[in-house]
């Protein structure tokens, strides 16, 4: 029998956090992209923020973003990888390439402990986007069928990771469309909730949790509260044309929609989804 190799007595390696941030980036991104020396985080995030809006697809987060960048002058950015269409985790590379120049991230990400702890590191107070999910049902449809109507808009291999559009959809009618996301998309906008409700009731990062109706209820009084919870200065009065402004990739829709829309059925079904989670409040889900 082979005997086993005794056990180590060597005391365990310290590491030295700022050291390893420094070779990850290197290593990836290239030697000389990031200043050597010891790098002072909060020193350098004082007046260039990295700033996160984390929303589910359909909440608004594509006007808020804009807004963000046309005010405080901060460029767009994403700080993710991606490995699906609505699969993201912060990226430490990006983190540390922007925190010398701030920015504005866009992002369909979880709330995990991963991205808690580099949240927690790079000093970044995420803003959490939703949206009541019926008429977040409705709007998914609407936006499915005109993708699948102008080719413009996407491929038919192009979609949302949990509602793939593909042949298949196009002999839907809309119920039966409804019903696909229904079973198939929600699931992925009830994850996303508890995530972020849980990590924020475990104190785990310090968020402000916006919704579609608070947003375009008041797009002015938001945007200052979301500027004033970043910590970011502002003109005494935004400009109104800014607010206004009707962006390229956005519309918004109509609040409302979804229980006008869905069946009695589909919305029993609907909010099935969210009965196996006792402990989460839904309220900013309209549940």
């Amino acid at each position: 029998m082979k005997e086993k190799a005794p056990r180590s007595t060597q005391p365990p390696i310290e590491v030295d956090v700022q050291q390893l941030l420094y070779a990850v980036v290197n290593a990836a991104a290239g030697s000389g992209l990031v200043p050597q020396g010891e790098m002072d985080f909060a020193k350098e995030r004082a007046s260039k923020p990295l700033v996160v809006v984390a929303a589910t697809p359909k909440a608004g987060s594509t006007f808020l973003v804009n807004t963000l960048i046309r005010i405080t002058g901060l460029r767009g950015f994403r700080l993710c990888a991606a490995y699906s269409t609505n699969e993201h985790d912060l990226y430490l590379p990006a983190l540390c390439l922007m925190n010398r120049y701030g920015c504005v991230s866009q992002l369909h990400m979880k709330g995990t402990f991963h991205n808690a702890a580099l949240m927690r590191t790079f000093g970044i107070k995420p803003v959490i986007l939703v949206r009541r999910i019926e008429d977040i049902v409705v709007s998914l449809q609407h936006d499915l069928k005109e993708k699948r109507q102008r080719r413009s808009l996407g491929t038919g291999r192009s979609g949302y990771s949990f509602v793939w559009q593909d042949q298949s959809t196009k002999e839907l009618s809309d119920e039966r469309l409804l019903d696909m996301i229904i079973d198939l998309a929600v699931p992925w906008f009830v994850n996303f909730y508890v995530s972020w409700y849980r990590l924020c009731h475990q104190g785990a990062v310090e968020a402000l949790w916006v919704t579609y109706e608070e947003l375009f209820g008041d797009k002015e009084k938001t945007v200052r509260r979301v500027l004033d919870f970043l910590g970011l200065r502002y003109t005494a009065a935004i400009d109104p044309g800014i607010l206004s402004r009707k962006y390229r990739t956005f519309r918004d829709g109509r609040v409302g929609q979804g229980a006008l829309t869905l069946t009695a059925e589909q919305q029993r079904r609907l909010r099935e989804r969210f009965s196996y989670y006792a402990d989460v409040d839904f309220g900013k889900y309209g549940i």
